[in-house]
C-alpha cells in the first residue's frame, strides 16, 4: 500500500512503480491519504481475482479495462470517467516506468506536469523537478514569491518550479525530501 507520508522510495519493484504512478494519477485533485486508500480498495478488490504471482497492477487493470469507470467509482476515486481514460492510456502505452521522462509521462492524456514530476521525484534519486501542488504554492507564497493559488502550466510552471528547487537547495535538502517536508507541514494548515 502507498504511504503518502513516506512516499519517496528509490528501490521500487516494477509492480510498486505501477502502483506509484497510479497513486499520483488518483491524487490529482484529491487528498493524498484519501487517494492512497481509494487505490488500495481498487487494487485490493481486483487482487482477489488473481493468484499472488499475477498481481501486477497494470495487468489487473487491463483485465477489467472495459469496466474501469465502474471499478474506479466503486473504489471512491473521483473524476472516475476521466481517470479511467488516463488509466487505459497508461496501461496500453508500453511506457517504461524506470526510464521514462517528464515528456513521456505528459504525453499520456490526463497526466500533467505535477503528476509526472511527483512520480519522478519520489521514485528516482536526484531529480531537479517540483510537483507544484497547493501545499508547495502556499509555501512559496509564504516565502514572498508571486505564485497562483492553483497549479499553473507551461512556462509559468517551469518558472515556479525553479523557485521551489532553489528553496530546497537553500534548505540543503533533496527536492523529494523537501517536497515531503512541505506537504507534511502544510496539509493541515
Amino acid at each position: 500500500m502507498i504511504d503518502p507520508e513516506n512516499i519517496t522510495d528509490y528501490n521500487l519493484t516494477d509492480n510498486e512503480l505501477e502502483e506509484h504512478i497510479l497513486f499520483w494519477i488518483c491524487a490529482a485533485g484529491k487528498n493524498g491519504i484519501t487517494a492512497a486508500n481509494c487505490l488500495e480498495r481498487l487494487l485490493g478488490t481486483m487482487e482477489e481475482s488473481y493468484p499472488p504471482q499475477e498481481r501486477q497492477p497494470f495487468m489487473m487493470l487491463k483485465k477489467f479495462e472495459d469496466k474501469l469507470p465502474a471499478w474506479l467509482k466503486y473504489a471512491g476515486i473521483g473524476c472516475f470517467n476521466q481517470k479511467a481514460k488516463t488509466f487505459r492510456a497508461l496501461i496500453n502505452s508500453g511506457i517504461n516506468l524506470r526510464s521514462c521522462t517528464v515528456d513521456d509521462l505528459e504525453a499520456i492524456p490526463g497526466i500533467g506536469p505535477k503528476t509526472a514530476r511527483c512520480f519522478l521525484i519520489h521514485s528516482r534519486p536526484r531529480q531537479k523537478l517540483a510537483g507544484l501542488d497547493i501545499h508547495i504554492l502556499r509555501f512559496l507564497k509564504d516565502k514572498g514569491y508571486d505564485v497562483p493559488n492553483s497549479t499553473p502550466s507551461g512556462k509559468r510552471y517551469k518558472q515556479i518550479e525553479k523557485y521551489f528547487i532553489k528553496e530546497a537547495e537553500r534548505a540543503g535538502m533533496r527536492v523529494a525530501d523537501f517536497d515531503l517536508k512541505i506537504w507534511n507541514e502544510y496539509r493541515n494548515k
